[in-house]
């Protein structure tokens, strides 16, 4: 089955760390790469076969299921995921969440990478922002249209790519002025 849509090929392989809960330092050696030549690979929209191979098999995970990659099959939902897909359907900006939970911006974005929410978590999106609990637990409309999912999930984490990529410059940068 083709996929319809492109895929970031170095987002989605950090989502599946992500999802499958693999330590960066542990899965760069089983890769035999340094924690900094994973994360070049991070920020790479095409990845040369070969070497994808390489990366896949220290997962393990196959070619077919790397293009084929369902975040919402299994049985563990990714809770960050979720909320980020809760806010595109509702065109809620995370600056937005965060205003309306009365918390910084870092700690929003801590928490899209987050794979299970804590009690508290819960209450206080369901208190300050009206989110259901069970969004996080059975996302059945999202069921429906899971290729579509996965391209959004992908275009966010590419996005927060290049947001890590910007913060790390900017703090570069403000360390030469100090100087």
């Amino acid at each position: 089955m083709a996929v319809p849509y492109y895929v970031h090929a170095g987002a989605r392989l950090r989502r599946i760390l992500r999802q499958k809960e693999i330590i960066i330092l542990h899965y760069a050696k089983k890769a035999e790469l340094t924690p900094q030549g994973l994360y070049r690979y991070f920020s790479q929209p095409s990845i040369k076969r070969s070497k994808l191979e390489v990366l896949l098999e220290a997962i393990p995970v196959t070619m077919e299921e790397f293009y084929q990659w369902n975040s919402l099959d299994g049985s563990i939902l990714h809770q960050g995921e979720l909320l980020q897909l809760y806010l595109a359907q509702n065109k809620i900006t995370t600056q937005q969440l965060a205003n309306k939970l009365e918390l910084d911006i870092e700690v929003i974005s801590d928490w899209l990478d987050t794979a299970r929410f804590s009690h508290e978590q819960l209450q206080l999106l369901q208190s300050k922002s009206g989110i259901a609990p069970a969004w996080f637990t059975d996302p059945q409309q999202l069921k429906q249209d899971v290729n579509w999912v996965e391209a959004y999930l992908d275009k966010c984490a590419e996005a927060q790519q290049y947001a890590r990529r910007l913060h790390v410059l900017e703090k570069k940068l403000q360390l030469l002025e100090t100087r």
